[in-house]
């Protein structure tokens, strides 16, 4: 079991990537094109524009209107928010997508997507989209969005 201080390390990449998003989200906010843009999809607007430089296979990525939607899909097991399309994936993709969400929590944005990259564009995709909706709900929970 980790003690405070290890938590607290552990997650301080987490909380300062939380504050840079609610930060790019407020000033995303502020243009045109965004007021009436749903608060989820600014969310995977703004995570684009983090994950596109730090990922290489990024520009091959489908675009927001050729995506598939992701949906809430919980397992009984975890707390794991994973696209419908994943639905009828074999489990190692799943764990690996529930893996890279889990390792956000502990390794921060930034260093998990260098990961999901390297795991190729489908990978990236849904694990995009997962962390779309998880950051939705801790942003709504911390009352940043």
């Amino acid at each position: 079991m980790l003690n405070t201080n290890q938590q607290s390390f552990e997650h301080r990449a987490l909380e300062a990537d939380i504050k840079r998003l609610s930060r790019e989200i407020r000033e995303k906010r502020e243009l045109p094109e965004y007021k009436k843009m749903p608060e989820k999809e600014l969310i995977k607007q703004t995570l684009r524009s983090i994950i596109r430089p730090l990922s290489p296979s990024a520009a091959t990525a489908p675009s927001a209107a050729t995506a598939p939607s992701a949906t809430k899909q919980t397992s009984s097991t975890k707390e794991a928010v994973l696209p419908d399309y994943l639905r009828d994936s074999p489990p190692e993709i799943k764990l690996l997508v529930e893996k890279l969400i889990d390792n956000v929590f502990h390794q921060g944005i930034e260093k998990t997507i260098k990961e999901a990259s390297r795991a190729g564009d489908f990978i990236l995709d849904a694990f995009h989209d997962a962390l779309t909706d998880k950051l939705y709900d801790e942003l709504k929970k911390r009352k940043l969005i």
